[in-house]
């Protein structure tokens, strides 16, 4: 068995930089050699190692300024590492900075080659994939009219036509995925599925969470400048969603909910404590799921959960466009105004695929006292195709204008759908047919 070698390597990478104190100090270290100017070092990325094989989609995610962009440039051989190795073999088309490469004056054709011809082809090359790259712009006419014409959206249409196909061993994205209008962003993601049926390794970055659990097999998270984690795409998704909560999460907030609500709960007395007892010791009517994604400050605590058929009687496997009621019992543990209570349905590779909340609905739902249990019922019919699904539930606010999360529990439990018809997707609209001959 032939083991492939990495298209990408990268060995110990930092990326340093000079952040001078006055200007002036800037101009004698470029002036002076060796000169003892004022500056402090901005560490972008530090001992960043990692590998990529042949064929491989790979999201790269984390907060602003952790170092992704940097990253991906030094992949491209824009910017070079202060240390380190780099190793790419293959032509990277890169859609970092679309159109960064046109000249406003020439026409879109002309730049189409001066662009090619950037990304390292010859013009018999460019002369193969031309036909391809005006019939994915769209642009129509405009292809022989000056740049300088074009609206914002042509603009971003022609240049990521011409990235996008080129031929490329590497596609590098950096949120670049959702430019133009629906039809041209539908056009974007079939060919990006084409690319990864042709064994193109693709590396990318997006703040869109269900586009790297949905398209990436593997996925890194930066933080800092760090490589914190490589793993499976919904396992680091789930590490990064954590890390948006906890930095919103002050000193002496950083105990867990569990622990919080034990805390609460021994000090609670008489009545407050037998019902919480009681909404608790409910959960055994549904299998929930231990290695759930649970995160929050604390504030409320989501103590039960289910799907219940109008009857009340609770099911993990719901008939296709039947009644449910999705409900959620959260008990407060301090004063609190308008909370929203959210739940969210995924696949079993947890693409979002819907969900709802009461500040979608524009319901008030007022003011919460400490030790207080309100209960939030989601009343629909199901409408999902045949399939396995996770569902996730959260209870959230607003404070001092910042979206603040109380108890989020993700991928909390599992329920079946089951249906006597097919359809195609994830839902079934129940289309009414009729079928007649027209004269």
């Amino acid at each position: 068995m032939t083991v492939q070698q990495p298209i990408i390597r990268l060995e110990n990478i930092d990326k340093v930089y000079r952040v001078y104190e006055r200007q002036i100090d800037w101009v004698r270290s470029a002036l002076i050699p060796g000169s003892r100017a004022h500056y402090r070092e901005f560490s972008a990325l530090s001992g960043i190692s990692l590998t990529v094989g042949p064929g491989e989609t790979v999201g790269i995610v984390g907060r602003n300024g952790s170092g992704k962009s940097t990253l991906l440039q030094i992949i491209c051989g824009i910017l070079q590492p202060t240390r380190g190795k780099v190793d790419v073999s293959g032509r990277i088309s890169a859609l970092l900075e679309l159109g960064a490469g046109f000249n406003p004056e020439f026409s879109g054709r002309e730049n189409v080659y001066l662009n090619g011809s950037i990304l390292g082809l010859n013009r018999d090359e460019i002369n193969d994939c031309f036909a391809d790259i005006e019939s994915f712009a769209g642009i129509g006419e405009f292809i022989d009219r000056p740049v300088k014409t074009y609206s914002s959206g042509m603009y971003v249409r022609l240049a990521f036509a011409v990235a996008i196909n080129v031929r490329p061993n590497i596609l590098i994205v950096d949120e670049a995925l959702s430019v133009g209008d629906t039809l041209f962003q539908a056009k974007c993601f079939a060919k990006f599925k084409q690319f990864q049926e042709q064994g193109v390794t693709i590396l990318f970055v997006t703040h869109s969470m269900d586009l790297v659990t949905r398209y990436c097999s593997r996925a890194f998270l930066l933080e800092k400048g760090h490589l914190v984690q490589i793993g499976p795409a919904k396992e680091v998704v789930d590490s990064y969603n954590r890390l948006l909560i906890d930095q919103s999460i002050g000193s002496g907030k950083n105990k867990t909910v569990s622990e919080k609500s034990q805390e609460e709960e021994n000090v609670r007395e008489g009545g407050e404590g037998r019902l919480l007892a009681h909404v608790k010791s409910n959960e055994h009517d549904f299998q929930l799921n231990s290695d759930e994604n649970r995160y929050g400050n604390g504030k409320a605590e989501i103590v039960k959960v289910g799907i219940y058929n109008c009857k009340g009687q609770p099911q993990q496997t719901v008939c296709h466009a039947e009644q449910c009621k999705i409900i959620m019992d959260v008990v407060f543990h301090t004063d609190l105004e308008n909370p929203v209570f959210a739940f969210t349905i995924k696949d079993v590779k947890g693409f979002d695929i819907t969900g709802t909340n009461t500040f979608f609905h524009e319901i008030d739902t007022g003011t919460m006292r400490k030790g207080e249990i309100f209960r939030a019922v989601f009343t629909q019919y199901m409408r999902l195709n045949a399939g396995s699904y996770l569902l996730s539930f959260g209870c959230a606010g607003f404070e001092d204008g910042e979206y603040v999360v109380y108890d989020r529990r993700y991928d909390l439990m599992s329920f079946e759908v089951i249906s006597g018809r097919q359809s195609v997707g994830f839902f079934d609209l129940d289309a009414d047919i009729s079928v007649d001959q027209v004269h």
